[in-house]
């Protein structure tokens, strides 16, 4: 269940973004020099494994004219294609404006998720999204790009929710902290989905084993053979693809889902 693949996909997917922008082909004389032929180049956007190293992906960003902040990423993470567990500080995404996660969940074709205290960002209501931010210390001028971003993630999202698996395991306080009737609603909404499937864990229930940390299992392949768990902290994301790790974590997940219940026997 490796994810090496994904790791170079997503930097391969960003290095592409820059070649654009840049308004360069797959046929440029510089880029291709740099990775030693227009098959390298083309290889390593697709996230195909090759001789490239780490330096010659930063090459490539200072070539495109890709900032420090998203090189050093770039660069960091083509070094990790073979690690097991690994970490995205929160102030790199801060300074790159570039989430791994973001990448990795357009790849996804199975998502499960567990929340303790808010809904996930793809059912967030704008109203919910602009009060958290606001209570999130974020600068009130940022706010608005932050809106309009995590929409745009969430129509890609919708846009791709017929070859998606979504399931979603809520704690009971996430519906009764600050989910109000528009929030709900939203949830009831996305839970009609065929290929969407929101569930409660009731208080009455608990406690819940090992189901007190959100956490993130993603599958690339098969939404039903998971392969990476993505956790996040104030102070980075981290990421494990060590098969014990997913499985536990998978594990986790679905014996949760079998004690949850369904979004629309919730009442206030």
């Amino acid at each position: 269940m490796a994810t090496e693949s994904e790791l170079l996909v997503i930097v391969g997917r960003a290095l592409r973004k820059h070649r654009d922008r840049a308004g360069k082909s797959t046929n440029d004389p510089e880029a291709c020099a740099i990775v030693g032929s227009s098959r390298s180049l083309k290889r390593v956007e697709q996230g195909v494994r090759t001789r490239v190293n780490f330096s010659q992906v930063g090459r490539l960003c200072d070539y495109y004219g890709a900032p420090a902040e998203v090189k050093y990423e770039l660069e960091r993470l083509w070094r990790l294609a073979d690690a097991k567990i690994w970490a995205q500080p929160s102030h790199a995404i801060a300074n790159s404006g570039w989430d791994s996660y973001l990448e990795f969940e357009q790849l996804a074709l199975g998502l499960s998720q567990f929340q303790t205290m808010v809904p996930p960002g793809l059912c967030q209501t704008e109203t919910f999204m602009r009060k958290l931010f606001e209570r999130s210390g974020v600068a009130r001028a940022r706010i608005p790009i932050l809106i309009e971003d995590r929409q745009a993630r969430q129509s890609q999202f919708n846009a791709r929710l017929k070859g998606i698996k979504y399931r979603v395991l809520l704690s009971e306080a996430v519906l009764r902290s600050g989910c109000d009737n528009e929030q709900h609603e939203k949830l009831l909404k996305f839970d009609a989905h065929p290929n969407v499937s929101i569930k409660y864990l009731p208080f009455e229930g608990a406690p819940y084993p090992m189901l007190d940390v959100p956490f993130s299992v993603l599958s690339f392949r098969d939404h039903r053979d998971p392969s990476i768990v993505y956790l996040e902290s104030p102070y980075e994301r981290r990421f494990y693809e060590n098969s014990d790790a997913v499985g536990q974590y998978h594990q986790v997940f679905e014996a949760g889902d079998l004690r949850a219940k369904s979004l629309k026997e919730f009442h206030r």
